[in-house]
């Protein structure tokens, strides 16, 4: 079924909404947590199941709302590179639906796949962000060394953080990979569903 524009719009919009609400509770909820959020993981589901730009809407609009909403007080300057950073995820959540072709299944190589990609991600926004606190944070004095520094002052929150993206990758992902569409009561991005099409077709 094609929709038009309008109707398409405000399904996208729902969609990222819905994205959004819920990674900046779940991010309050679990605030106690370092580095553990379901935004990483969202982002990347919505993007997997819904393409790059509803993706990269929920990747940016969670990524502003919690710089101000964030009990550790407001990003300010870094806010940038957070968003930055959280389009990766996005980029690979549609990137891996074309791996896939829409067919994900808990407890298998195939959480075990996404996992490592989020953790690789994990590990890329760290190394991204940390650079961005380093030049806010040193300005014109800043060298490679304060750089390395501030890369070697963040690592074990880094190594939490790509943990921590991997066992959501692995083992939450797919899942809700398969019931958010249900939850929700949407389908998929168009282009993902006919993949889907073609894929049962040739199980059967």
């Amino acid at each position: 079924m094609d929709y038009p524009a309008t109707v398409q719009t405000a399904r996208s919009l729902a969609i990222v909404a819905a994205f959004s609400g819920l990674i900046v509770g779940s991010n309050l909820l679990l605030a106690d947590l370092p580095d553990v959020k379901l935004l990483d993981t969202l982002v990347f589901v919505a993007a997997f199941l819904f393409g790059f730009r509803v993706g990269a809407s929920v990747a940016a609009v969670s990524e502003l709302a919690w710089s101000f909403a964030s009990p550790w007080g407001i990003a300010g300057y870094v806010t940038p590179f957070l968003v930055l950073g959280e389009l990766m995820y996005a980029l690979a959540g549609w990137a891996a639906s074309r791996v896939f072709g829409g067919h994900v299944r808990p407890g298998s190589v195939d959480g075990y796949f996404i996992g490592a990609v989020l953790a690789i991600c994990a590990f890329v926004w760290d190394i991204e962000t940390n650079i961005g606190t380093a030049l806010i944070a040193f300005g014109q004095t800043v060298t490679l060394e304060k750089v390395i520094s501030t890369e070697l002052l963040g690592t074990p929150f880094m190594l939490f953080h790509e943990l921590s993206d991997f066992l959501l990758g692995a083992y939450f992902a797919p899942i809700v990979i398969i019931l958010v569409p249900r939850v929700l009561r949407l389908k998929p991005h168009p282009k993902l569903e006919a993949e889907r099409g073609r894929g049962r077709m040739q199980e059967g």
